[in-house]
């Protein structure tokens, strides 16, 4: 969640929260002032799916936008490194220009939900604990537009939910109990798979069909064909793939060998 604001002498401004049929008002176009400053001065995490939908636009491979486009951090709650959207030397975000995002119909996750923000709650339900924020930044005009919505409607149009559904199972891996609770330490070999099943695609489907891995693994003849043709569904495999590697959750069972 964005940190609440902080000034000397006043407690932090909390989010008011919202549900998906909360309304607010809001529209972005060229012809706002603010055009773009919200492109700059920001973090913008990567999902595993940001990073498919945006290399296939500049027609490289996950490993070279990688390499060009982002930064690797840490996260200690989560013993997980992330990748984080590298900015240019004035702090913009490296696909912005003056008609605003370049890859704007395959912009990153994080884009997609502003001028929402989600937060969640500890709960033992993997969503029941999730609720919604307005992000105001005092720059931005959008919110003098007229055009209303509810948190669902614009969840819709932004396409979040197809992002969301792909993304689920490396969702519940970086936010798996026994990781955060602290209960399992990913060892480097674990962390370098994760790596390349959560973000390098390309190099995953060269992992699956050129090393030994059909022949260690029980995967079904109409999953290999549907992981060779569909990238999205090579990488929902891999993140599947994923929680046997972290958890023991081997939703394709080892063979015997």
């Amino acid at each position: 969640m964005e940190e609440a604001s902080k000034q000397p002498g006043k407690k932090p401004v909390e989010p008011v929260r919202m549900n998906l049929d909360s309304k607010f008002r809001f529209s972005c176009h060229k012809g706002l002032e603010c055009f773009g400053e919200c492109c700059g001065k920001i973090t913008i995490s990567l999902t595993p799916y940001d990073v498919l939908r945006i290399k296939n636009k500049l027609g490289i491979t996950s490993a070279e936008f990688l390499s060009l486009y982002t930064r690797i951090v840490d996260l200690k709650s989560t013993k997980l490194p992330f990748f984080l959207l590298n900015m240019t030397e004035d702090g913009k975000c490296p696909f912005v220009g003056e008609d605003g995002c370049n890859i704007y119909a395959d912009r990153p996750l994080i884009c997609r939900y502003y001028p929402i923000g989600l937060g969640a709650t500890e709960s033992s339900e993997a969503e029941s604990g999730d609720f919604y924020y307005q992000i105001k930044d005092s720059f931005c005009k959008g919110f003098e537009e007229d055009k209303e919505w509810t948190v669902r409607q614009w969840r819709e149009s932004q396409e979040i939910d197809r992002y969301d559904f792909i993304n689920k199972d490396w969702f519940e891996i970086v936010l798996n109990r026994k990781l955060l609770a602290g209960g399992v330490e990913p060892d480097e070999k674990s962390q370098r798979l994760y790596m390349l099943g959560s973000f390098d695609t390309d190099s995953f489907r060269n992992f699956v069909f050129e090393s030994r891995f059909l022949d260690l693994y029980d995967v079904d003849e109409v999953t290999i064909q549907m992981i060779r043709e569909d990238e999205v569904e090579l990488l929902k495999f891999a993140h599947k793939w994923l929680k046997g590697v972290l958890f023991g959750e081997y939703i394709y069972p080892r063979r015997e060998t």
